[in-house]
């Protein structure tokens, strides 16, 4: 116990009804003669997470708990007692305290109306506030710290589970179409099968917040500060952390790479090849790494929500503030270099200087998920500037969903871009469908000629700059059409930018 003495009297200040157990590396607290407290102080004890019932104290009035779950016991926080007030006002007896004076601070609203209540009234009052006393609990749940579910609206459960399915199918197709089809793999295809691959990660994330609001459903105070502390809400936070940043990281890459091909085709006659791009790619999943993993190191914390994410929240620490501000001003600088980018490569196009035939499909699709990963991640950056200045103006629960469903967001939208309106992937798929198919059935020549087309389509793709710009440097420039014209390609990998 921790008893604070008086310089003058050399007593303890603490009345026989207060406990002061902040910082004593509890792991469990015995209940033996803790029943007639009135007041407890128990923060500062992290390892002390066991939930306490309204049994355990029944005469308790203010209650001072490492974690808000502990005070789900006892119902919503009153407004009639304050921490403050009820610790300096400990050293007076009951019988030295004024029973009007008493009154007035059981009932504010009465005080502040200016409203004299009969002498009958008062004892009415005063018998029912002792026999159904208030308890002033401290830290108070609220949509960050709830008591019963983690996610505490039927919405937000709904679009996390649907952002779940839809972010695992949809980028396992694309990871497939991507790295199984025998088509060619340009680094371009190869950027856009490593974002889906991060983006699957993120839906992975996702699917552990929504099994454990699952298994501890109506009952999540219980397990609330176990989940927060142990090493699941750690793995959910570094693979949340991890996929994030190596996406953006990513679609960083394939942006400068788009800009540099066409410029390294117009200056030397041939882009960067595709074992550079993957060294590149891994130099982004390293540095996402060690994002993810500077949290674990206390730079930074996994466990200041049970969302398990290192930003910061309303009334929460301002030590991961820091760690915060770092990530979201990295991520911004990556979109501003994404943008610049991608202008300068589109006013370049524009201007004629890469007429040639350029993969446009590819060169949209990227500026489709440019332009949906800025627009999802604008709210996640005023939400982090906005806790820098202590400025929240929206409400907690609007917050929660910015991060349960916005920022996962992009993990839905970039595979279904890609699946929906990329003509590659309608390529690889049909490609992975032959290749399935049983070859011992179909007859030699449909066998040949399916080879002869497949080899066509990585012809076609392996077509480069320079031979192009040696064939429109000739004055029979305009026959390259009628030959590409020739090979009857299902759909078109190769387009004329000036279409």
């Amino acid at each position: 116990l921790h008893w604070q003495h008086s310089p003058d009297r050399g007593v303890p200040l603490c009345s026989p009804l207060t406990r002061d157990l902040t910082d004593n590396q509890l792991v469990t607290l015995p209940l033996d003669g803790l029943a007639g407290l009135t007041h407890l102080k128990l923060q500062g004890n992290p390892a002390l997470s066991e939930p306490f019932t309204k049994e355990s104290f029944p005469k308790m009035r203010v209650l001072e708990v490492p974690y808000a779950y502990q005070c789900c016991a006892y119902g919503s926080c009153s407004s009639f007692f304050r921490v403050s007030s009820q610790w300096k006002a400990e050293d007076l007896s009951p019988e030295e305290e004024d029973p009007h004076k008493r009154t007035l601070e059981l009932f504010p609203g009465h005080s502040d109306n200016h409203y004299d209540l009969d002498a009958d009234d008062l004892q009415l009052d005063l018998e029912e506030s002792k026999l159904h006393p208030s308890i002033q609990c401290t830290p108070s749940p609220g949509p960050f710290k709830p008591c019963d579910h983690l996610f505490e609206s039927w919405i937000i459960r709904l679009g996390v589970w649907l952002i779940v399915l839809v972010s695992v199918l949809c980028n396992g197709l694309v990871i497939l179409a991507v790295f199984a089809s025998p088509s060619y793999l340009s680094p371009v295809k190869f950027l856009v099968g490593s974002i889906a691959g991060a983006n699957l990660l993120t839906g992975i994330s996702c699917s552990m917040l929504a099994l454990v609001d699952t298994l501890t459903y109506g009952h999540f105070a219980r397990f609330g500060a176990r989940w927060e502390t142990g090493a699941g809400c750690r793995v959910t936070g570094f693979l949340s952390v991890l996929a994030s940043q190596a996406a953006i990281f990513l679609l960083t890459l394939a942006a400068v790479q788009c800009s540099l091909s066409a410029s390294c085709v117009r200056g030397y006659g041939k882009s960067p090849s595709l074992g550079k791009v993957k060294a590149a790619a891994c130099v982004c999943l390293l540095l996402s790494a060690v994002a993810a993993v500077l949290p674990l190191f206390s730079i930074g914390e996994y466990g200041a929500s049970p969302l398990c994410l290192p930003y910061p929240i309303p009334e929460g620490k301002p030590t991961t503030l820091g760690f915060t501000v770092a990530l979201v001003m990295t991520n911004m600088l990556c979109f501003l270099t994404i943008t610049g980018t991608y202008i300068r490569l589109y006013c370049n196009l524009l201007k004629g200087e890469f007429s040639a035939v350029w993969d446009c499909a590819m060169v949209k699709h990227v500026a489709w998920l440019i332009f949906t990963n800025c627009l999802l991640y604008c709210p996640v950056a005023f939400l982090t500037f906005s806790s820098t200045l202590n400025l929240f103006l929206i409400t907690p629960e609007v917050i929660k969903s910015v991060f349960l469903v916005v920022l996962p967001l992009p993990a839905c939208l970039n595979p279904l871009l890609y699946l929906l309106f990329n003509p590659h992937f309608r390529d690889d798929f049909r490609l992975l469908r032959q290749k399935g198919q049983d070859k011992g059935s179909l007859p030699q020549s449909c066998r040949a000629d399916d080879m002869d087309k497949s080899s066509y389509d990585s012809t076609q793709a392996l077509v480069n700059f320079s031979d192009i710009d040696h064939m429109c440097d000739s004055p029979d420039s305009l026959a390259v059409q009628p030959i590409l014209d020739s090979y009857s390609f299902p759909s078109m990998t190769l387009i004329p930018c000036q279409q």
